[in-house]
């Protein structure tokens, strides 16, 4: 188990997102939890990944902006998905209601 806690950690995630991927495993720590929130983090970890290599690479403050844009994008896309794959594992309807209104409010964009 601490080891999904050191992964979140390590992932320098939003502080909001650590929160409530923190929170979240307080609440229900199963294997059905941590699977989708560690697939989350690998995901989260190519992106991160593919920002910081396409951002060392722009030449202009046009392509900078562009790259954050796809990265801010990309960020939702995986949170989404994030959620999808919670929902499927969580049997009670209130956490899987709890559950995405805290990854919508903490993530509007």
């Amino acid at each position: 188990m601490s080891n999904v806690y050191k992964s979140i950690f390590e992932a320098n995630l939003d502080g909001r997102l650590e929160e409530l991927l923190i929170n979240l495993l307080r609440y229900d720590s199963s294997a059905n939890v941590q699977e989708p929130i560690r697939n989350f983090l690998y995901n989260y970890q190519i992106m991160s990944d593919n920002f910081w290599s396409t951002y060392k690479n722009a030449k202009t403050y046009e392509d900078v902006l562009g790259c954050y844009y796809q990265f801010s994008k990309n960020q939702c896309v995986i949170i989404e998905t994030l959620l999808e794959n919670l929902k499927l594992t969580l049997d009670d309807y209130n956490v899987k209601e709890d559950l995405q209104v805290m990854l919508r409010n903490g993530f509007t964009f």
